[in-house]
């Protein structure tokens, strides 16, 4: 038996964007996104973040300046990456993000996407077959963690 259900609340798109984070301290620290969507990314590898712990990222707008979004850490994939949630973001932090987004999508040559487009339904089968790919399994939890809708 199958049904349709909705897999994610927004649109990951697989982008490579320079970011900072800020330190406890208020350092700044380089930092590489990975995956982004309007909900959340998967950020670089970074030994002192653990899961549940907050941070301040700084993400850089088209034109200057950078958007600054606290996030909170869900997922670690030891040496691979941190996937984290956005908290508190507004609807004009998201207008800014999508731009974000979007600008990156042009500037690597990738079709434009609306970043606000409802993800499509999937069908949802149940299968004795479980995958022992390591990879695979890591895709489908960071999917499962990052399309969670569970808020604070």
């Amino acid at each position: 038996m199958s049904a349709e259900v909705p897999q994610r609340r927004y649109l990951r798109f697989s982008l490579d964007i320079p970011a900072i984070r800020r330190s406890e301290r208020g350092e700044k620290i380089p930092i590489l996104i990975h995956q982004i969507s309007l909900g959340g990314c998967l950020v670089g590898w970074s030994d002192d973040i653990f899961v549940g712990d907050e941070f301040r990222l700084e993400i850089p707008l088209p034109r200057g300046n950078f958007l600054p979004l606290k996030a909170r850490a869900l997922y670690k994939f030891p040496g691979k990456g941190i996937g984290a949630k956005f908290l508190d973001i507004t609807d004009f932090e998201q207008k800014l993000l999508a731009m974000i987004i979007t600008d990156r999508l042009e500037k690597d040559g990738l079709p434009e996407i609306d970043p606000f487009a409802r993800p499509p339904l999937y069908i949802k089968e149940k299968s004795k077959i479980e995958t022992t790919d390591p990879r695979v399994r890591e895709e489908k939890e960071v999917e499962q963690i990052l399309s969670s809708e569970q808020s604070g």
